[in-house]
């Protein structure tokens, strides 16, 4: 049999499971309140957008057909920072309506503290707003679709045994002739990894 007729096969089959796990499980929340509104999934981006303002950070981070496993659904995912006092809001939309809410630990004042980036400061786990409000944008940056048997750590949280496609960027911060490069690989907009490569240099 082709392998490459295979590998699209599985990841066809893939992303009809996801999709429909997606909408079977249960969001983390299914409404919002923004002022004197609620915005609850289902609702479409321009009513949430109306009712709480413009987000401070969009992520178009899975959209279009991709050749291996064929049409995806359009995913936004918007983030709320309402200041250290609140909860950081992540609003996830599918295709243009609202599929769910999750919290991101607590807001902060941007830039957050110093506004200094530290390598030992990216973590696993911290959201892709988070490292660019702390270290702005990378030095390097790619991605792409991979078919994963870990799973995502992800905003839509396809915690499922198997294969599972997800969105997977490497990016590289420099930081100077005087350090190493670190390469900080998300899935899913959620850090997932780190690792040091060469020494940097100096722009």
């Amino acid at each position: 049999m082709n392998t490459t007729h295979s590998i699209r096969k599985v990841g066809l089959a893939a992303i009809l499971l996801v999709v429909a796990a997606v909408s079977a499980t249960p969001a983390r929340a299914d409404s919002l309140r923004c002022g004197g509104s609620l915005v609850q999934k289902g609702d479409p981006a321009a009513a949430v957008r109306s009712n709480c303002g413009e987000p401070d950070f969009v992520d178009p981070w899975i959209g279009g057909v991709d050749i291996a496993y064929g049409a995806v659904p359009n995913m936004e995912a918007w983030t709320y920072n309402r200041g250290p006092g609140r909860l950081l809001q992540v609003l996830v939309f599918r295709d243009g309506r609202l599929d769910r809410i999750r919290e991101d630990g607590y807001g902060f004042r941007v830039p957050a503290g110093s506004g200094e980036c530290q390598p030992a400061g990216i973590t696993r786990g911290m959201s892709k707003y988070r490292l660019l409000v702390a270290c702005g944008q990378p030095a390097q940056k790619s991605g792409g679709y991979v078919l994963s048997t870990r799973g995502s750590q992800g905003v839509l949280d396809y915690r499922r045994r198997g294969v599972v496609p997800v969105y997977r960027e490497q990016w590289i911060y420099n930081f100077g002739s005087s350090r190493l490069l670190r390469e900080v690989t998300l899935e899913n907009a959620v850090v997932v990894e780190t690792d040091t490569l060469d020494r940097g240099y100096d722009d």
